[in-house]
């Protein structure tokens, strides 16, 4: 049994032969032939959440751990547009989502017809590809269409990169139809590959790195293979290479530099020189740290060689001299082992700095106050270990960077475009997926805002928030700028007026608070404990105290 529409069968049936499993559906009419095709179909799971824009970042969220297309469907109208926050997150962190949205018959486009909306292309902008089905498949030239778009459609999820796509499905009414029997398309099997630098050029590369006396490695976002971290780790140890990466790198070795924002504190006019690199290569996702592209920018490196299989012609620092078009873990696999050492003392220069501002960082933090630096210092030695924790924007993806991190943790963030939006819907659909210990930092304003996060049954008892509240949003008092008048301050750190106790008990969730760091050692205690539900710890600093221990922070790392 399925839908008696042939697009809405078709769509179900071949995302379950391509591997598809799982289905995010928002309630509507003009969906239902979706509905009923992918309710109906074997081996897929359907989860419905109705607010479509934290349905659509929920998705992003399991894509994300699962590393496979998640369908999210929606009915017509402004239900599409409010996809459009998590679609442009997918689309600059590479998740694939599948966004499939019913529409109304393009001839009642602009003729007063409810729900009916330019919606054809409407989210394309962020879209890797976006395709309209025909709305008459009544002979088979227009069914073979069909069938080929749709195939597209689902293959160009993953290849030649993971993103977004979206399939837009007008359907004319009666709606509710079912069939036994429907004519079936054609299945197209993709066939993976993989490109590689050739050996002329891998000759050529591996002789600048042999010869640079200076090189930088700058690791993005990403989650890695253990043979892309040895190939990382070979070259770490010759002596002309230093290896930085941050929190959501998630490659954290004791040979690499990983508190970038705080070891480059140091970096001086009379040291400089010595720390500016010849030749820079980066690969990964976004970047946090906007010290380190301030500098790279002003340094201009003489090299810049970008590794990315999508050839996207990133030129973050100013500097991109060679766009390399093939994935990292085949670049560093074909190049680094062959690299020679030569005489240089760059990495250990970077060492010695990392080494210098580590003590400071280790004296600063155990006589400060409580604050949010103290906190985020709590968080890192006491998140249970080996579990993901996911990061809200946008004072808690940067306090991330500022502290070793030894416990095996995996860091996440919607880093894609650095919004607030979603960050706890996304939480909420990664534990989901993987049905383990899922730990989201965020502030109480990213709360707040994606609240409706909890208003969905699907929530895995293995979450665990931790909502840091400073009273708003407290970058603001830290930021150049803003600080500096008391009269316009409020329009930029918006304090609400909202509580965060009320507010997760009225999702009927447990509630823990502190306040000092006795309550907040008890409070992670209860918070890791076994609960039905997601748990929340509510922690409470002072507006004040902590943006000016931050600024003293940073103040005494730049001293000599």
């Amino acid at each position: 049994m399925t839908s008696d529409h042939f697009a809405a069968a078709e769509l179900a049936r071949l995302c379950a032969a391509k591997g598809v499993k799982h289905a995010v559906i928002s309630p509507g009419s003009r969906s239902a032939p979706l509905v009923i095709a992918f309710n109906k179909q074997e081996g897929m799971e359907c989860l419905q959440v109705i607010d479509e824009r934290s349905a659509a970042f929920f998705a992003l969220g399991m894509a994300q751990q699962l590393h496979a297309p998640v369908a999210l469907i929606c009915t017509s109208g402004s239900a599409v547009l409010n996809y459009g926050p998590a679609i442009a997150e997918a689309f600059y962190q590479r998740i694939p989502l599948l966004v499939i949205t019913a529409d109304r018959p393009e001839e009642w486009v602009d003729q007063g017809e409810g729900q009916a909306i330019r919606q054809h292309g409407v989210l394309a902008l962020h879209m890797k590809r976006s395709v309209q089905l025909p709305r008459i498949t009544s002979d088979e030239l227009a069914r073979w269409h069909c069938g080929r778009l749709i195939n597209e459609a689902i293959d160009t999820t993953l290849l030649p990169v993971p993103g977004p796509v979206h399939v837009n499905v007008p359907f004319a009414e009666p709606l509710y139809g079912t069939t036994e029997e429907i004519g079936t398309s054609r299945f197209i099997a993709p066939v993976m590959t993989e490109a590689f630098v050739l050996p002329d050029h891998a000759r050529w590369l591996i002789g600048q790195l042999s010869a640079c006396k200076k090189v930088m490695v700058l690791a993005g976002q990403g989650i890695w293979s253990d043979g892309l971290r040895k190939q990382l780790l070979q070259l770490a140890a010759l002596p002309q290479v230093t290896i930085h990466t941050e929190a959501t790198s998630n490659l954290d070795e004791t040979a690499f530099i990983t508190c970038i924002d705080r070891v480059i504190e140091a970096v001086s006019e009379r040291n400089e020189k010595d720390l500016r690199p010849d030749l820079l290569i980066t690969f990964g996702g976004a970047v946090v740290s906007k010290r380190i592209k301030t500098l790279l920018r002003k340094w201009k490196p003489a090299q810049h060689w970008n590794i990315d299989a999508g050839q996207r012609h990133y030129d973050t620092y100013q500097s991109l001299s060679h766009d390399i078009a093939v994935s990292p873990e085949i670049f560093f696999a074909q190049l680094a082992p062959s690299v020679v050492p030569n005489e240089s003392i760059y990495g250990e220069v970077w060492k010695m700095m990392d080494e210098s501002t580590r003590g400071k960082h280790n004296r600063i933090v155990a006589d400060a106050p409580f604050c949010d630096l103290t906190v985020f210092n709590t968080l890192n030695d006491r998140i249970p270990g080996d579990s993901a924790v996911h990061l809200a924007n946008s004072t808690p993806a940067r306090y991330a960077q500022l502290f070793d991190r030894v416990r095996g943790h995996r860091w996440f963030g919607n880093r894609g475009t650095s919004g607030i939006d979603g960050c706890t819907s996304t939480a909420v659909g990664a534990a989901f997926a993987t049905k383990q210990i899922t730990t989201l930092i965020t502030g109480d304003t990213a709360f707040c805002y994606d609240s409706n996060a909890f208003w969905n049954n699907h929530l895995s008892s293995q979450l665990k928030v931790i909502v840091i509240d400073n009273g708003g949003g407290n970058i603001f008092r830290y930021i150049d700028g803003p600080d500096k008048d008391p009269e316009m301050l409020p329009w930029f750190e918006a304090p609400h007026t909202r509580s965060v106790e009320q507010l997760v008990k009225s999702y009927g969730l447990p509630y823990i608070h502190a306040n000092d760091h006795a309550s907040l050692e008890t409070g992670l205690d209860k918070l890791y404990t076994n609960h039905d539900k997601p748990a929340v710890l509510h922690i409470t600093t002072d507006a004040l105290t902590s943006p000016k221990v931050l600024r003293d922070y940073f103040n005494q790392l730049r001293t000599s």
